[in-house]
């Protein structure tokens, strides 16, 4: 099924701007929709991602903030950083150390996010995007300008799955 997506700003920084996708007829963006679903139960979880958040915005999006996820070929990434023991992972794109783009995630209870189908959906929608992103930058459609991506931040992705990702 494809799904059309905007990029939205969350925060812009000096040092790092934080975007997350919001597909089209959702409320939340794929972040939002995160700490909504988690915030109750996983409050501690949750805080110490936020922490992460607030330490990357203040030093940048350096890769000994995050775990390494994904494949080799894109900038799939997670939080905590291996420094932090929490149950929730929030998978991200990390776009030249300036720009997060935060996704989805959940709670990990496998030892690869491959092994569980939700938190295998939440990287895979961000490869899609990493895809996609590499594709209209090459093309000149959107550009990367210190922490800001400039251009069309509305595209589409193919999404395999027909079930959404909302909580």
């Amino acid at each position: 099924m494809k799904r059309n997506l905007l990029l939205e700003l969350l925060e812009d920084g000096d040092k790092v701007s934080l975007y997350s996708p919001k597909f089209e007829g959702e409320t939340y963006t794929e972040f939002e929709k995160f700490l909504l679903k988690y915030k109750d139960e996983y409050p501690q979880d949750i805080a110490q991602i936020v922490y992460r958040l607030d330490i990357v915005k203040r030093d940048g999006a350096l890769d000994r903030h995050f775990r390494y996820e994904g494949k080799k070929s894109d900038r799939v990434m997670a939080l905590p950083s291996h420094l932090e023991t929490t149950s929730l992972r929030l998978y991200l794109l990390n776009i030249g150390a300036k720009i997060l783009i935060l996704g989805n995630g959940g709670v990990k209870k496998t030892a690869t996010y491959e092994e569980d189908e939700y938190l295998n959906r939440c990287v895979e929608t961000l490869q899609k995007i990493d895809i996609e992103l590499i594709r209209m930058e090459t093309q000149n459609i959107i550009s990367i300008t210190g922490t800001k991506l400039l251009g069309t931040l509305t595209f589409v992705i193919d999404d395999k799955d027909e079930n959404k990702q909302d909580t």
